[in-house]
């Protein structure tokens, strides 16, 4: 039988989580990874497909990507994390497209969705494999797997904790595509949708209205190392805060300045 040709768009960690799973398949599967010049600084996926013997571009010029998918002709297409929205041009070429994305879909599409889940006080979250179409994560879904969100999670924590949520939910999906039968038609997202842009939320300054609950939660959903975490401002001074203890001795201090 004719190996599979299978192009994956992807960065960082869950992009390897989900190679290596299709490397599994390696005697009927031909892999082209794309990914961008800058590479997570926990993951290089060139190394990666290295080491799985796959061939990996690195480019973030459209025309290029393009040019570069169309000679591939693939049979399966693939976004793990990618940067970027594929354009129609790319998901044209072939029928199934798929995405795998770090939420309970509806919920939280676009970026930032393990922040927004722990700012928003999710008890839970999960990966979601649907279908790529024109409007961004609303595909029919393929397979959601759940996890619980922990109170001490932090975004980096809940980012270590789905990478092999991501691995299961894609092993998943390959049995099914690599069958006879190959991959269903998915089921219709249903319930409330939410969407997040790639911005900064709150340009990561806690606000003064909110209550502790929601202070506390944020300086958890901040903290993603090397990136800045939660910071308040006192007196216009911007001020980092680790912790919520971090953050009420800080306000303690502030208000019995302000009361001499």
């Amino acid at each position: 039988m004719e190996a599979r040709r299978v192009l994956v768009f992807g960065w960082g960690a869950a992009a390897e989580a989900v190679l290596r799973e299709v490397a599994m398949y390696k005697t009927a599967a031909t892999v082209l990874c794309i990914s961008h010049n800058s590479q997570a600084s926990d993951c290089n996926l060139q190394d990666v497909c290295n080491q799985l013997s796959m061939s990996c571009k690195l480019s973030d010029v459209d025309a290029e990507i393009l040019a570069l998918s169309r000679e591939f002709a693939p049979e399966l297409i693939m976004s793990a994390s990618y940067r970027k929205k594929l354009p129609n041009d790319i998901l044209e070429l072939c029928p199934d497209r798929i995405n795998f994305h770090p939420s309970l879909l509806p919920k939280h599409r676009g970026c930032w969705s393990g922040f927004w889940s722990i700012f928003d006080g999710d008890v839970e979250t999960g990966v979601t494999c649907h279908r790529m179409v024109e409007a961004f994560d609303s595909g029919a879904i393929l397979h959601q797997k759940r996890l619980p969100i922990l109170p001490t999670d932090t975004s980096a924590s809940l980012y270590r904790r789905l990478l092999p949520i991501t691995a299961d939910c894609a092993r998943n999906v390959f049995q099914q595509f690599f069958d006879s039968q190959g991959l269903p038609a998915g089921q219709e997202q249903v319930g409330t949708a939410s969407y997040h842009f790639r911005r900064l939320p709150f340009q990561g300054i806690i606000q003064p209205e909110w209550p502790d609950e929601q202070v506390e939660r944020f300086i958890r959903a901040m903290h993603f190392p090397p990136f800045d975490g939660a910071a308040m401002l006192v007196n216009e001074e911007k001020i980092s805060v680790d912790s919520f203890e971090e953050y009420c001795r800080i306000r303690r201090e502030a208000e019995a300045a302000t009361a001499l």
